[in-house]
C-alpha cells in the first residue's frame, strides 16, 4: 500500500515540477512547489482523500514530510511569531523575499516600510525584527527604533500594508555624576559612563569661558546633573537636558544652573547668579580633537612653505556637521581654490568667522542668509588645499585674525535675582566639589 501512496504522491510532485519549471525566479519556484506539496498532502491525507483507507498511522505522513525539501530560511512559512535577524546588505525587497512575503505585495510593503524613512533610517546588519504570520501571510513586522520607539508595519496582501510609529512610554529621572580630571574631561566622563551628548552640551554651556584643551589640569573637578529618559523596564534609552553643571579649576568654580520660568522659558544662571549673554560657542564642531592649534608660522603640508596659519584645524571624519558659533549673516558661501568649500559669516560689525575645506555647504545657504547660533552650515571635508579631512576655523576681530580659542567674547548681562532654588543648587555644587577633591589623591592638598 505504501508503494501506491508513494507513487501517487510522486506523480503529483512531478506534475507540479513540470508546471513551475518555466519560471525564472527561484523564490516563485519555491512558493509554487510548496503549494503543490500542500495540495498533494490534501489529496493523500485529507478527510476526503481516496487514499485515507490505506493509512493505518501517521507515521507515513511524517516520513514523507521529512523527505521533502526544507526551507533554507528561518522557517518563516509557519503561522505564529518569529524573530528575523537582518543581514549585511539587506534591502526592503530582499527582506520581504527572505520572509517569504506574498510576491504581489512586495511594492505595497516597501512603501509602508519606507513611509517613515527620514525618522527610521536604512536597515542595519544585526538588528532584529519581530514578524507575525497568519493564514500563510505576513500580517505584522515590528522594528525597534532609537529612544525606545517601535515602527509597526501591518496588513495583508488583500487589504494592503500601512505603518505607524508607536511612541515609547518614557519617564524622566535625574542622575548626578562627579569626578576628577586626570588627563581630559572626556576620559573622566567616560569613567563615569556619561554619554557623549551630555559632554557636548556641558562644553557648550561652559565653553564661552573655558578652553577645555588648555585650561583643565589634573586635579580639577567636575559635577553634572542631567536627565535620563527611561522606558517601562527602567532602561535608559535617551538623555534630556542638563540641570546643572560645574567645573572647579585651580580652586575657582565655573557653573551653570537651569531654571524654567512659569511660562516655560528656559534660562541658565552662572555661579554668580547672573544670566550670561549668548556669546560664541567655543567649538564649531561638537567637542572633538584639535589637530593643529593657532600659530603665526606653520609649515603648510600642501604648499610646502612656511606661511601664517590663522585659525584652528579640527580633525573630524568627513560628513561631521559644522555649525556657526554665533548668530550672524552669511557674506560668502562657495568654492575657493585654496579653501575649498567655504562659508564666511559676519557677526555684527566687529566679528567674522570662516569655515574652510567643507565637503558640502548646507542646501539653500547663500550670501545674505541669516544664521542662528549653533545652526549647521555644512560638513567636514577635505576640499581645496587640504592634506586630509578636517575643518579650518578662523576668527576675525575688526578685520584682524585672532586666536579663536583664546578670544573672550562672552560677557555677563549684569546682576540678576536668581531664584532660591538656583542659589541652593550652586551651594550644593560647591560642597560637592570639596567632597570630590578631598576623595581624590589628585585633589588633596599636600597637608590635608
Amino acid at each position: 500500500m505504501a508503494r501506491k501512496v508513494w507513487a501517487a504522491r510522486l506523480s503529483i510532485l512531478l506534475l507540479g515540477g513540470i508546471l513551475i519549471a518555466t519560471t525564472s525566479r527561484p523564490g516563485q519556484r519555491y512558493l509554487r512547489a510548496l503549494d503543490v506539496r500542500r495540495a498533494s498532502d490534501q489529496i493523500l491525507f485529507g478527510e476526503e482523500s481516496p487514499f485515507q483507507g490505506l493509512l493505518d498511522s501517521d507515521g507515513l505522513q511524517t516520513e514523507l514530510i521529512v523527505h521533502t525539501p526544507l526551507n533554507p530560511f528561518e522557517n518563516p512559512l509557519n503561522d505564529g511569531e518569529l524573530t528575523h535577524t537582518v543581514q549585511r546588505g539587506t534591502t526592503i525587497a530582499s527582506l520581504w523575499a527572505a520572509l517569504r512575503g506574498t510576491p504581489k505585495a512586495t511594492t505595497d510593503f516597501a512603501k509602508a516600510f519606507m513611509q517613515h524613512d527620514k525618522k527610521v533610517g536604512s536597515l542595519k546588519a544585526g538588528e532584529k525584527l519581530e514578524v507575525k504570520r497568519r493564514d500563510g501571510e505576513i500580517v505584522e513586522v515590528r522594528r525597534q527604533l532609537s529612544f525606545g520607539d517601535t515602527m509597526i508595519v501591518e496588513g495583508n496582501s488583500q487589504d494592503g500594508y500601512s505603518s505607524r510609529i508607536e511612541k515609547a512610554r518614557l519617564s524622566l529621572r535625574s542622575r548626578k555624576a562627579s569626578g576628577t580630571i586626570q588627563s581630559s574631561l572626556v576620559s573622566a566622563a567616560n569613567a563615569q559612563d556619561i554619554p557623549y551628548s551630555v559632554v557636548d552640551d556641558f562644553v557648550d554651556l561652559l565653553g564661552e569661558r573655558i578652553e577645555f584643551d588648555k585650561d583643565l589640569q589634573p586635579g580639577d573637578t567636575f559635577t553634572i546633573v542631567f536627565e535620563e529618559k527611561v522606558n517601562e523596564d527602567g532602561e535608559t534609552v535617551d538623555v534630556g537636558a542638563i540641570a546643572s553643571a560645574s567645573l572647579r579649576i585651580r580652586g575657582q568654580m565655573y557653573a551653570v544652573v537651569r531654571d524654567v520660568t512659569p511660562d516655560g522659558k528656559v534660562r541658565y544662571f552662572n555661579e554668580k547668579g547672573q544670566i550670561p549673554t549668548k556669546g560664541f560657542l567655543r567649538y564649531p564642531v561638537q567637542y572633538t580633537r584639535i589637530s593643529s592649534m593657532f600659530s603665526k608660522a606653520r609649515f603648510h603640508p600642501v604648499l610646502k612653505v612656511n606661511r601664517p596659519h590663522h585659525g584652528v584645524d579640527f580633525s573630524a571624519p568627513v560628513g561631521t556637521p559644522v555649525r556657526s558659533v554665533g548668530e550672524g549673516t552669511v557674506i560668502f558661501a562657495g568654492y575657493s581654490p585654496s579653501a575649498g568649500n567655504m562659508v564666511r559669516i559676519a557677526h555684527g560689525q566687529r566679528y567674522t568667522t570662516e569655515y574652510m575645506h567643507l565637503s558640502k555647504i548646507t542646501k539653500g545657504l547663500r550670501k545674505g542668509s541669516h544664521i542662528d547660533r549653533g545652526s549647521v552650515i555644512g560638513a567636514v571635508g577635505s576640499t581645496g588645499l587640504s592634506s586630509g579631512p578636517h575643518l579650518h576655523y578662523g576668527l576675525f576681530d575688526k578685520g584682524k585674525y585672532v586666536d579663536p580659542m583664546r578670544a573672550k567674547i562672552a560677557s555677563d548681562s549684569g546682576p540678576a535675582k536668581a531664584p532660591p532654588a538656583v542659589m541652593a543648587a550652586l551651594d550644593a555644587m560647591r560642597r560637592e566639589h570639596e567632597a570630590v577633591a578631598m576623595a581624590s589623591p589628585l585633589g588633596r592638598k599636600p597637608n590635608a
